[in-house]
């Protein structure tokens, strides 16, 4: 039922994307020490793109020769760095530099509570709007 408001979907898609990038930085730490690892990170969220991407009007096939319309999904994708290309790289040719993904570790953190704590407080407005306060 929430997840058919256009505000939970994007938190949703945004904790979504939240979890894969967590997923990739704890690669990049985990092989900090494997040699010529090139770290991965995910491009950032698009939010006008998925909000264009809600706003267009789905079409409804009533004849077999009706064309249905295409449905884009939004998957994430994760880039590598290009070799050569970090600030750093150790003498077994690792691009991993610890500080760095740490930095976007505690990024990451903050942008998830950030996000949870929308979605509790959006939740709490609902049910205050519905005459339930519990």
């Amino acid at each position: 039922m929430l997840g058919d408001l256009t505000l939970f979907k994007m938190m949703g898609s945004r904790m979504e994307y939240l979890g894969e990038r967590q997923k990739l930085l704890s690669e990049n730490i985990a092989n900090a020490d494997t040699p010529y690892y090139r770290p991965s990170d995910l491009k950032p969220m698009d939010f006008q793109k998925i909000l264009r991407g809600d706003q267009r009007i789905k079409m409804a096939v009533t004849d077999q020769a009706h064309q249905a319309g295409l449905l884009v999904q939004t998957n994430f994708k994760a880039e590598k760095a290009a070799f050569g290309k970090s600030y750093e790289t150790s003498p077994n040719g690792n691009q991993v530099v610890l500080e760095e993904q740490m930095m976007k570790v505690a990024d990451l953190q903050a942008s998830y509570q950030l996000a949870t704590n929308l979605y509790t407080k959006n939740v709490s407005m609902l049910r205050m709007a519905l005459g339930n306060n519990r």
